[in-house]
């Protein structure tokens, strides 16, 4: 028996779908569909077998012309050229993971719709560049637009980009957080959602920037997509990866009287690892074009296409005053390369990340009630982080992601595990011996990271003695995790 879909009128094909048995369902007519060709960022016509449809239109993008496809009506030519609907600024939704998630789209005031119409018109030296900001922890996208906005970026930038904010997913307690386990690929899903809405922009201008836990989140998108991204301004953020790839410019923006991000650590991320990344030299630096920052580069060099600025002020936590105008002078002024997984001449990860110069081991004590456990990390606080908890971040991150998954289960005391750690920047800004806080944050199952989830997340807050590098450090007890707190009244 065959079953029709009558579809609305100005499609380019009608989908026939036959009820019947595997040798009938060979027969099935070609249909016209729209294939989202991801390079290029525009639809093109395709012929594809009938039964072949459903499988393109979940994997791939595609779509057929006319019907509402969750964004609105398709609109197109013969060519399948087209947009979803004419884009204009404002609040938009889609799904990522199975779950709704939010954008603001700023559109510049000279943003062609017609000409988006016909993408194949433009090239990419009549698009504007791709600005994408991350608000910090508990904020919204509403920081960067609205009367309200916290931040001037939008003020700064005007009609020289087009520029998405979008919102995070609350945690536990109801506060929006960058969750790097999810949002790393949210951020792809962002990126192909665009493109399927046949936003026109310069695919070699991708820029990124954000501010505290958004900030952080920046230097995760730019290690783990420096193959897809140009260029990352983070703001009063840190980078925990180490393992990147590809190629991209890096300016830091960083306090040196910032209570909750210690300045220490977030410039030997700029000096002892985007610099190196970078294949540039720790120390070798001159004064950037803006006064408040050094640059580690210079002109000529085979990479200069992948500067690194280091800008430090005094204005604590805050998004600076000068930090807009900085910024997008910053990624106005690069040249336009292509995205490559190469990394920049004479850099890399090898060369970039320390080598672990020692090991911790420990046994953890996990309560019946608590999720599964995925992973670990740990972190040396100054000592009150044990009695009297402040919303901080660690002054040194000795390892941020090994593995707990079958490990250790829940009610369970755990055997011996050693972790390699790296104790030398520890060496280089503190006296030896000196005396911490260690931490141990275990990361289950519907927590977040690298913020640890409220009440969902554990860790443990234990004193420690750091002799000096090569020293390996040996926890005799049992440390036992609690569930996290949320010291941060913001």
């Amino acid at each position: 028996m065959m079953k029709y879909i009558s579809l609305p009128i100005g499609l380019l094909a009608a989908c026939l779908i036959l009820a019947a048995g595997p040798s009938q369902a060979k027969k099935m007519p070609k249909v016209d569909i729209c294939h989202f060709d991801a390079d290029a960022g525009i639809f093109k016509k395709i012929s594809v077998s009938g039964n072949a449809v459903q499988k393109h239109l979940d994997r791939h993008g595609d779509l057929l012309p006319g019907v509402d496809n969750g964004s609105g009506n398709l609109s197109l030519d013969d060519d399948c050229f087209g947009v979803l609907g004419p884009l204009t600024t404002g609040l938009y939704e889609f799904q990522s993971a199975g779950v709704v998630r939010e954008y603001f789209l700023q559109l510049p005031s000279d943003y062609e719709v017609d000409a988006a119409l016909v993408a194949s018109a433009l090239g990419d030296d009549d698009r504007k560049p791709l600005l994408i900001a991350f608000h910090g922890y508990t904020g919204s996208l509403n920081n960067w637009v609205g009367e309200g906005r916290s931040y001037d970026l939008i003020d700064e930038v005007g009609d020289g980009a087009i520029m998405v904010f979008p919102n995070a997913l609350p945690n536990s307690q109801g506060d929006r957080a960058w969750n790097t386990d999810t949002d790393l690929q949210f951020f792809l899903d962002l990126i192909a959602e665009l493109n399927a809405r046949g936003l026109q922009y310069n695919q070699n201008k991708k820029y990124i920037t954000g501010h505290s836990n958004g900030a952080g989140f920046v230097h995760e998108v730019a290690c783990n997509y420096g193959d897809i991204e140009r260029a990352a301004a983070p703001v009063a953020g840190n980078l925990t990866s180490t393992d990147c790839i590809g190629s991209a410019a890096i300016m830091i923006t960083q306090g040196n009287n910032d209570p909750l991000v210690g300045v220490a650590l977030v410039r030997a991320v700029a000096e002892r690892y985007w610099v190196l990344y970078n294949g540039w030299d720790e120390g070798q630096s001159t004064v950037a074009s803006n006064p408040a920052c050094i640059d580690y580069s210079f002109p000529g060099e085979l990479n200069s296409n992948y500067p690194v600025f280091w800008c430090e002020h005094s204005q604590g936590h805050s998004w600076p005053d000068y930090a807009s105008a900085t910024i997008w002078q910053f990624f106005s002024n690069l040249n336009e390369v292509e995205p490559t997984t190469e990394f920049p001449d004479g850099g890399g990860s090898e060369r970039a990340t320390p080598q672990r110069d020692a090991t911790l081991t420990f046994r953890l004590k996990l309560p019946a009630d608590i999720n599964r456990p995925l992973t670990g990390a740990a972190s040396l606080w100054a000592v009150s982080q044990i009695e009297e908890p402040a919303c901080a971040a660690p002054v040194m991150i000795l390892n941020s992601g090994f593995s707990l998954d079958g490990v250790v289960a829940a009610g369970q005391t755990s055997g011996p595990i050693e972790i390699p750690i790296n104790l030398v920047l520890i060496e280089l800004v503190y006296p030896v011996p000196s005396d911490w806080a260690l931490s141990i944050t275990v990361y289950v199952e519907g927590g977040s990271k690298p913020i640890p989830a409220p009440g969902v997340d554990h860790d443990a807050y234990i004193p420690v003695t750091i002799v000096g590098k090569n020293t390996p450090i040996i926890i005799d007890e049992p440390i036992e995790v609690t569930p996290a707190d949320n010291p941060c009244d913001f």
